[in-house]
């Protein structure tokens, strides 16, 4: 396979740092600007496509979504195409998605790389996303009613799923560092769930799972 450059270590860290940057794309941030929206000041203030979606505008935040799905995609792809380990694969998407939760070009702001991480697991590994979300999600937003605290721990019971699945204990370690990665960006949410006895759900989500929520206001 050809590398960027013949050292291992050289051609893992460029792909890793590709990642990072990729993923820092601030397309959320430029959908809001393109808008005259200061996205970072409105609704949850968080600079991703569902705050895009309800505080600038439906078309926007689908636009927003793909594109940030498509960070995720890139990065895997020429991750996989410049090395044939999948370690590095992973390691490459895990930086996507601190890349799009601490943007470089916008002063380390972001979202939560929920979105970056489904597009890198689309390229990698198409059913892992449907366990995810058919499965594991569904399941913890019942548990929890909180898609913060449901998604943290749907994402860290994934990661010894899809270890048991893959057989490799790279999949293992990227999981729970994806995990990490979004804790890090919810962990003042996850705290008032229990100081403050928040409970937050997307609207759409009610409506999917609403059975789960018949009882809430």
């Amino acid at each position: 396979m050809k590398e960027i450059v013949s050292n291992f270590y050289i051609n893992s860290l460029i792909l890793i740092l590709s990642g990072y940057l990729i993923g820092s794309f601030p397309s959320a941030y430029i959908a809001g600007k393109i808008r005259k929206v200061n996205i970072s000041k409105v609704g949850s203030k968080n600079i991703g496509g569902m705050n895009t979606f309800t505080s600038v505008g439906k078309l926007a935040g689908i636009v927003v979504i793909i594109v940030d799905m498509g960070k995720g995609f890139l990065s895997v792809w020429l991750a996989s195409k410049f090395s044939s380990h999948i370690a590095i694969s992973l390691l490459t998407l895990a930086a996507a998605m601190a890349g799009h939760n601490w943007m470089i070009y916008i002063g380390f702001k972001g979202g939560k790389g929920l979105s970056t991480l489904i597009g890198g697991l689309l390229y990698l590994s198409f059913f892992s996303v449907l366990f995810l979300y058919i499965i594991f999600v569904p399941i913890f937003l019942f548990i929890t009613k909180d898609v913060y605290l449901g998604q943290a721990a749907a994402l860290f019971t994934f990661s010894f799923f899809i270890w048991g699945w893959g057989k490799n204990l790279w999949w293992l370690i990227f999981g729970l560092l994806a995990t990490l990665i979004y804790f890090l960006k919810v962990l003042p949410l996850i705290k008032s769930y229990y100081s403050e006895n928040r409970r937050e759900v997307y609207g759409l989500l009610k409506k999917i799972f609403k059975p789960v929520f018949k009882n809430d206001k």
